[in-house]
């Protein structure tokens, strides 16, 4: 009996005082925020911010990284709670309020806000899979070349990254041609002013993992997928 009262006592359902992004802070905003604060936003959300990457990423449609989550956790903990200074603000996410653990493991992220204002990304699982790229050429159209890709991960975590490929843009000729993001999807590569060639297309991709340890920054994957022939 004393054991059962000391475990009751124990807090096995308090949240992490050092959530990890992978592990504790993904799961959350993945189940409440993503469905809005994603690439490209649905509805009022603010479009320079995407919840379903920890850090920034690059994306076709503009020359800078939209910045993900860590990079904005002090503001997401203030937004998920009814505060009598900010009472004319909109809290999130609309309509109703997240659990006391939910509240908590984003609040202890945002207490982890260092000196390069950004939250911690924090261990992952130490058996973490790492994501799978499909990736299928279905069509040419003149200068513009249709593609099918489908981004799987078998721990079902949130993958965000994206494809780099041949693209004239100033005077280069690689960069980012597709945003891909976790399921099934479709994209189209403009070849307009492409040397003839063969050029590879790379895959990065982030599943939440810490790849490169504390310090690091590079923590996606790299997959080829294949080359892609401008005639």
């Amino acid at each position: 009996m004393l054991a059962l009262i000391a475990a009751s006592g124990c807090g096995l359902d308090d949240p992490p005082v050092q959530p990890s992004w992978q592990v504790d802070v993904m799961p959350v905003l993945a189940a409440n925020c993503v469905r809005c604060h994603t690439y490209p936003t649905i509805g009022f959300a603010a479009p320079g911010l995407r919840m379903d990457s920890y850090d920034a990423v690059e994306v076709v449609a503009f020359d800078a990284p939209i910045d993900g989550a860590a990079h904005n956790a002090t503001l997401i903990a203030q937004r998920i709670q009814y505060s009598k200074y900010r009472p004319g603000e909109t809290v999130m996410p609309p309509g109703r309020e997240l659990g006391d653990y939910e509240i908590g493991v984003l609040r202890n992220w945002a207490g982890l806000v260092d000196g390069s204002l950004k939250a911690p990304r924090g261990a992952g699982r130490s058996d973490n899979a790492p994501p799978e790229l499909t990736l299928e050429e279905i069509g040419r159209n003149g200068v513009l070349v249709m593609f099918r890709y489908e981004v799987r991960d078998r721990d079902r975590d949130l993958v965000v990254g994206n494809l780099r490929g041949p693209r004239k843009k100033g005077n280069e000729v690689t960069g980012v041609v597709a945003d891909l993001v976790s399921g099934r999807g479709t994209f189209t590569i403009d070849l307009t002013d492409v040397p003839a060639g063969s050029y590879e297309l790379v895959a990065r991709l982030d599943d939440g993992a810490d790849i490169d340890g504390p310090d690091g920054t590079n923590d996606f994957i790299e997959i080829s997928a294949g080359m892609l022939v401008v005639p």
